[in-house]
Parts: structure tokens; sequence; C-alpha cells
């Protein structure tokens, strides 16, 4: 007769827990890497030279290979399922299928755009892979949010005088001014789009306690008013007023204690601390900016040129990245400005890859649009869909990548179904 001892029952137990403790380990592991590839590429976002993005691609790629691998070994990934998800790994496809079957217009440039989305579509499943629970989801935008406050500090910090220098000592193109470490202004508050509502439904969700949370939407805020961005200015206004009201809605149902009087200090607190900080940069040059008469001069014709192109290859386009060689075939007027994208990615996808490529990054985001709703901390990815209409957030993988890493946080939530802070 064979018998088991306390021990033997003990000694079983912590092997069996064993490898779920290191994969759980592994998990933490390339969270944190996930996190300090993207932080990287937002922080070197200004350098023009090739081995800044491909740095961050390749560090991608590798955590992709070992989380595939290690998923392999311990058995299914626990993923988000259904299909607006799994289409986002079909962007990058699309390009190799220009590539493949000679439709696209420079294989160098849809190359690049390839192994671009690829890392994107990449961030993705890492994100899913670590955000699976609710307490990693916290932590990782957690995280995420107190390098996003950091960045809008920095903001202010070097205003007027950074003389484009990033962090006062590396050199730029630019000679007056730099928003933290992005050159471009309106990349800038792309970003900060999406670490506002975070931070706000934080500050709700923890009432008086939540000092450090309305100190970030107030630095938030403030580095938005700075950047001088219209719709920028707009969509952050809206974020803040978004999360009150569903903050109220759900005080209505009682689905929160004391979240009455949390939105209304919030309502309060977070204009009163985004003004003080707001001296510093001043209300005048975002005010100039909504006088001026014609908010699209220049833009327009760039959208209308997408849209000519788009008409002529509607289902195959151009070739991923080639916007900025085809546009001059359908530019409206001469300019003195280079037209690199057409201040409108939904167009250009449509210009770039036609309407097949259009649906197959839109999918995943509008399918989410509900669940950015319930989960109101990815109310940024909505705000940046919506700037996407007037600029160029998905290029740039400082704002993109963030996006598509929220984006995997939000179907694992949905995936749950909790409620969380």
């Amino acid at each position: 007769m064979i018998s088991l001892s306390v021990t033997d029952i003990s000694t079983y137990s912590e092997a069996a827990k064993a490898p779920a403790k290191t994969s759980q380990d592994l998990s933490v592991f390339i969270g944190i890497l996930l996190l300090l590839l993207l932080a990287f590429t937002t922080a070197t976002v200004w350098v023009r030279q090739a081995w800044a993005l491909q740095f961050f691609q390749i560090g991608i790629y590798t955590l992709l290979i070992v989380q595939v691998v290690s998923g392999f070994r311990r058995g299914t990934e626990q993923l988000a399922g259904g299909i607006p998800p799994l289409l986002v790994y079909f962007i990058p496809l699309w390009g190799v299928m220009q590539v493949v079957a000679h439709t696209t217009s420079s294989s160098f440039e849809t190359r690049e755009a390839v192994l671009r989305w690829g890392a994107l579509a990449g961030v993705f499943y890492l994100s899913q892979t670590v955000t699976g629970s609710r307490l990693s989801r916290q932590r990782f935008l957690g995280a995420f949010l107190c390098f996003a406050a950091g960045m809008a500090l920095l903001f202010l910090l070097q205003f007027n005088t950074s003389g484009g220098r990033v962090l006062w000592v590396f050199q730029t193109e630019y000679t007056d001014q730099i928003y933290a470490t992005f050159q471009n202004k309106n990349n800038y508050v792309q970003f900060v789009e999406l670490a506002l509502p975070i931070a706000l439904w934080r500050a709700v969700r923890q009432g008086w306690r939540s000092w450090w949370y309305v100190l970030a939407c107030g630095l938030l805020y403030a580095s938005a008013i700075g950047a001088t961005s219209r719709a920028g200015f707009v969509l952050c206004s809206g974020e803040l007023f978004a999360i009150l009201i569903l903050c109220l809605l759900q005080f209505r149902k009682g689905a929160t204690k004391g979240t009455l009087r949390s939105a209304i200090s919030i309502f309060l607190m977070v204009p009163v601390v985004a003004g003080a900080f707001t001296f510093a940069v001043g209300w005048q040059p975002i005010w100039q900016r909504f006088k001026e008469s014609d908010p699209f001069a220049i833009r327009r014709e760039y959208f209308l040129g997408a849209v000519e192109m788009a008409k002529h290859r509607p289902f195959t386009g151009y070739g991923l990245g080639t916007y900025e060689f085809v546009y001059q075939r359908y530019a409206i007027k001469d300019d003195a400005f280079f037209a690199n994208h057409a201040h409108d990615d939904w167009a250009e996808f449509a210009a770039e890859g036609g309407i097949p490529f259009l649906l197959l990054v839109a999918i995943p985001f509008v399918v989410a649009v509900p669940s950015m709703f319930r989960h109101p901390w990815a109310l940024g990815l909505l705000a940046t869909m919506l700037n996407a209409c007037v600029d160029y957030p998905f290029p740039r993988p400082a704002v993109s990548g963030w996006m598509f890493a929220i984006l995997g946080a939000l179907y694992m939530a949905r995936k749950s179904g909790q409620p969380e802070n």
C-alpha cells in the first residue's frame, strides 16, 4: 500500500506551484521590458537617425519571440478572443502582400512600414500577455501614468528655455521650442490624451486620497494647453468632462461609494491645479491659435490629395509608407511645405492600403469604443482616434506604441468584465 506523508504532499504542492510562479515572474519581467522599450521610443522620438526606431523594433520582436516560445511551453496564452483583436496581426501582413503582389509604388518604404506595423502588433500581443489580471493592468497603467507625468513636468520646466534642445543638451532641427522630447506639438498632446483619462479616473475613484492623481492631471492638462494644439486642447477638455459625467452616472447607480464628492472635488481641483501650472506657459498662445481664420489651411489640400489617391486605388492602395512620394501626383496646389503625411491618418490608410487596410486598422479600435466607456481610463484611445482625423498619431511609435499597449490592456479588461480603478 502506498501512503503519502504531510511532507510529501507539501513537496508535491510546491512543485505544482513552481511553474506558475516562474510563468508569473517571466510575465512581470517582460512587462517591465515592454514599458522600458515604449519609454525609450518616446524619449528618442526626436532622433531622426534610424537606430532609435530600429532598437525599439528589435527589442519588441525579441520580447515577442521569448513570450511566444515560453507560451508554447506553458500552454495556450490567455488572449482576448474574437475577430477584432485578431485583425491587428493582419495589419503588417497587408504590406507584405503589397510587396509580393508588386502593388506598392516603393517596396523599400513599404518594407519599413511593415516592420513598424509588425512592432505595433507585437506591442498589442505583449500587452495582452502581461495585463491579464486586474492587478497587472493597474500596475502597467500606473507605470505609464508616472512616465507621462514626468514628461509633462519636463515640458513645463523647459518651456521657453530649451532653445530647441532636448533636456537642454541635445540639439534638434528646431531652434525655438521642444515639447518634452517631442518636436511635434500635436504628437505630444496625443501622448497626453492617452495618459490624462488614467489620472482623471483614478483621481475620482480614490476620493480625497487622490492628491497625486490630481497633481498628475494638472501637469498633463497644463502641458496640453502650453503645447497650443487646438484639437488636443478640445479633446483633453472633453476627456475631463466625460470622466466626470461617467462618474456621476455611476453614482446614480450606486456603483462607487463617494463618487459624487470625488467628482465635484476633481471638477474644482483639476482646473485650479492646471491653471496654476499654466502660469508657466500662459493662455495667450492657445487663444491666438483659436483666433486663426482657417484652422485647416494646408491640411485641407493634403487630405483631399489622399482622398484622390484612395479613389484611384480603392482596393490595393499605393503601398504602405508611400504617401509622401505619391502625393505629388495628386497635389492640388504647390506650396512651401513638404507633405510627409495627410494630416488625417484614416485617409492616409485608405490611400496607402486601400479600403481593406483602413478597415484592418479601424475595426479593432472602433469595436472597443463601448468598452472605453465601461473602462474610462481607456478613453484616451477614443481621443487619439478623433485626433487622427486631423493629424497623424499612428506613424509615431512614441504615440501609437502606447495606443496599442492600452488597446491590448482594454481587450483583456473587457474579457474579465470587472470594473477597475
